[in-house]
């Protein structure tokens, strides 16, 4: 059953308590507050501990009020008995001085007596008499006065009792202002922490709205992306495919034309050996003229093969030229929506065609046009066509044609545009992607690292070179993966978004340039969607 509590609980805590993130925005200038369970348990934890010690504090201070309470009030009935006793005290300063007096009367009386002789002895009796009467009294004096000493005696020792409470009260008393005090600036501290919690509680939850938004529109750009680049590897693997297929094609017709050449060399033979045969024929006479008919008509059947072969054999190289083609216009198509120009791309790699050209006109293969010279044609533009792909190809493996981030949201583009530091006009010379701190930033072509480290304003930066006079940079960066030198895949992850430099949050600051010149990274990554659309 404990087990199960304790389950239970540690499953409330867990749904309570998940990572939590605060974007607070001031200035243009945004900061990304985190807060890990630990911390909220921590925080959570102080909480309840100000709480409680509040609550035990209020307590304790209530029955210390109490207890001072009733100390008082035994204090004030000490106070009444001790006057009542200076009452009886004072009373009995009175009876004695009284007594006190009768007894110098008395001695006067007997001085008196005593000097008058006769009338001594004459009122002897009655002096008797009155000294009876005065020990008694003297007996009296003396009880009481017994009494009064005991009762005295009582009285110091609970004045000596209450003096020591009172002390011991004062020192209590002391001593639990000091803590009321203490409590009261406590009282104030949780007040005020209360107060800043309620704040900083409110502008989490405002935050985490906040947050949640920007999550879900992140969501929906990270669904289209994905939609993206699942469309893009279709078309990349149909691309392959085609690829494939070229090149299978491509080998099954050179091992054509290879058993073409046999096959032709065999029948040039064989027609060589009938011509032989025929002139043979023509001069044995015409006994033999049937034979010569026969002959000729198996010349013309193999004359029609050829021409058949070499029909197919063109076709065959007419579809690879088309396809050709079609991936050849495509790739231009791309280059040229990149804003760069083609030939001083291929004349960077040392390939320009051949520098041959002209209009194409399609061979009559039904006339007396030579054939294999057709065909030869045919084979030798192929063959351009393809240096020209395998080069094209060349070039589009090395353009800056993927996203470098696969999360983000698009935060200023290339251009004119307004400063974020000091509002003034500026030329912005690549194009701002927004991204949480940490998001993986990936190199868009394989190329070679030519700057990793801090670079001013940039922050930390790096810049690859993919060749052909093409190079980008990547900036702001919390942290560089790459060193300087370093070769690097396309798609292979180079550093980690930050805010470093003259930056007002975290995003990935991205250029592309040609031969120093920065041209817009939206025409590349237009052109990279379009690569697979044909």
């Amino acid at each position: 059953m404990w087990m199960g509590v304790k389950a239970r609980v540690a499953d409330l805590l867990n749904q309570v308590f998940v990572p939590r993130e605060m974007i607070l925005r001031a200035n243009d200038r945004v900061t990304v507050i985190r807060l890990p369970v630990r911390t909220q348990k921590l925080v959570a934890l102080a909480v309840v501990t100000l709480l409680g010690w509040s609550i035990v504090a209020s307590g304790a201070l209530v029955i210390q009020n109490l207890v001072i309470a009733g100390k008082n009030q035994t204090i004030d009935e000490h106070k009444l008995a001790y006057f009542e006793l200076l009452q009886e005290v004072s009373e009995y300063h009175q009876q004695f001085a009284q007594i006190t007096q009768n007894l110098e009367s008395n001695q006067a009386f007997l001085l008196s007596m005593l000097e008058s002789g006769a009338e001594a002895e004459a009122n002897i009796a009655a002096i008797e008499q009155h000294l009876k009467g005065s020990k008694t009294e003297e007996n009296r004096v003396t009880v009481a006065s017994g009494g009064l000493r005991e009762k005295l005696q009582r009285f110091e020792d609970d004045l000596h009792e209450i003096v020591g409470r009172n002390l011991e009260l004062r020192s209590q008393v002391a001593s639990m202002r000091d803590v009321l005090s203490d409590t009261e600036a406590e009282k104030d501290r949780v007040a005020e922490a209360r107060e800043m919690l309620g704040q900083r509680l409110q502008e989490v939850e405002e935050s985490l709205a906040r947050v949640s938004e920007e999550k879900r529109q992140l969501a929906l750009t990270v669904t289209e992306l994905r939609t993206d680049i699942a469309r893009s590897r279709e078309q990349l693997a149909v691309a392959q495919s085609v690829e494939g297929d070229l090149k299978g094609e491509i080998t099954l017709l050179d091992s054509q034309l290879v058993e073409a050449g046999k096959r032709r060399d065999g029948l040039e033979r064989e027609i060589a050996a009938l011509q032989d045969s025929l002139g043979n024929a023509i001069h044995r006479g015409d006994g033999l003229q049937g034979d010569r008919e026969d002959l000729r008509t198996e010349v013309a059947e193999l004359r029609q093969r050829m021409v058949d072969m070499r029909q197919a054999q063109h076709s065959i190289v007419q579809r690879l030229r088309d396809r050709t083609e079609l991936s050849v216009d495509t790739m231009e198509r791309t280059v040229a929506m990149t804003g760069l120009k083609l030939d001083d791309l291929l004349a960077s790699i040392g390939d320009l065609g051949n520098s041959q050209g002209g209009p194409f006109v399609a061979g009559d293969y039904t006339g007396d046009f030579d054939g294999d010279a057709e065909l030869e044609i045919a084979l030798s533009l192929l063959d351009l066509r393809l240096s020209r792909w395998s080069a094209l190809q060349r070039v589009m493996r090395t353009l800056p044609l993927s996203v470098p981030l696969e999360q983000y949201q698009l935060s200023s583009g290339f251009g004119t545009r307004t400063d974020p530091i000091n509002g003034r006009k500026a030329t912005h010379r690549g194009l701002d992607f927004r991204a949480p701190v940490k998001t993986p930033v990936y190199a868009t072509a394989p190329g070679k690292v030519i700057f990793a480290g801090w670079s001013g304003p940039f922050g930390r930066m790096v810049e690859i070179d993919h060749g052909h006079g093409v190079r980008t940079r990547y900036a702001h960066l919390k942290k560089i993966l790459v060193k300087s030198g370093q070769q690097v895949a396309n798609r292979e992850k180079i550093g980690l978004v930050g805010s470093s430099g003259r930056s007002t949050g975290p995003h990935l600051h991205y250029e592309v340039r040609y031969k120093g010149v920065p041209l817009n990274p939206k025409k590349f990554l237009t052109a990279g969607k379009h690569v697979f659309k044909d």
